[in-house]
């Protein structure tokens, strides 16, 4: 067998070269995973819909809570959720500061117990109609 005799320089350049294309290989395959992530994930406007979405949802959860509480009472699960309901609003909204949350519950209470008191006989309303139909 002949061996071909290749000069030390060359041999360099060419294990330089063979490096340089494995890295940008790499460094290509990279870049086109980093751009499928950033494209799979939602843009800052859909995520402040989301947030804002989450907030109104927590609040309306704190509401129904609230108006329940206060009408019938609940029980110790539903004491142990609306605790929670109500942590969470008070940290989101309020930034843990409970005095300016109760502040703005005693703004809203009258209004948001009206409006679930409304919705509830409208529901009981439609109930009945439905009933007296048959």
């Amino acid at each position: 067998m002949t061996r071909i005799a290749i000069p030390a320089e060359r041999a360099v350049f060419s294990k330089t070269r063979s490096v340089a294309l494995v890295l940008a290989a790499v460094l290509t395959c990279l870049n086109t995973q980093a751009d499928a992530q950033e494209s799979a994930r939602p843009s800052r406007s859909e995520q402040s819909i989301d947030a804002r979405q989450l907030a109104e949802a927590l609040e309306k959860d704190f509401w129904a809570c609230d108006y329940v509480a206060t009408t019938r009472g609940v029980g110790l699960d539903e004491g142990a959720t609306c605790g929670a309901i109500f942590e969470d609003l008070k940290r989101s909204k309020f930034g843990g500061d409970f005095r300016a949350m109760l502040s703005w519950w005693q703004q809203h209470k009258a209004a948001e117990h009206l409006a679930l008191a409304t919705a509830g006989r409208n529901v009981a309303t439609a109930k009945a109609d439905r009933a007296t139909s048959r």
